[in-house]
């Protein structure tokens, strides 16, 4: 039986996919820049005040363009932000995704120019 959890995760990355975006859902595998990556956020599931209290799932979806160092990376990233927010809009049920302030991230050793972007959804677990 599939948990919630993983419910949400594989809606997610089947919309980024249907979106032509490289997916990676394992937090700990290795990747290939530029990137979508999908981690489990604090807090992962709990109570929401926007949601009246309901419990929700939060997720975090990193958009990691190339190396920090690299003068596309910022063009790189502006794309994949755009694509992967038109993505998750499509999806029933989840609130619009809000995205942080992009930099230099330390991802297993090397510096990439990425951003955080946390969404939320009610779903069963």
């Amino acid at each position: 039986m599939t948990s919630g959890l993983t419910g949400s995760r594989a809606a997610m990355q089947a919309a980024l996919e249907a979106a032509s975006l490289r997916v990676y859902p394992d937090p700990t595998g290795e990747f290939s820049a530029p990137c979508i990556r999908l981690h489990a956020a604090s807090p992962w599931v709990g109570a929401s005040m926007l949601r009246a209290g309901s419990r929700t799932q939060r997720w975090e979806v990193w958009a990691v363009a190339g190396r920090a160092d690299s003068g596309a990376a910022l063009a790189e990233l502006e794309e994949l932000v755009s694509a992967a927010t038109i993505a998750l809009d499509s999806l029933p049920g989840w609130s619009s995704i809000e995205w942080e302030r992009p930099g230099p991230t330390d991802m297993g050793g090397v510096k990439y120019l990425a951003t955080r972007g946390i969404i939320e959804t009610i779903r069963e677990v």
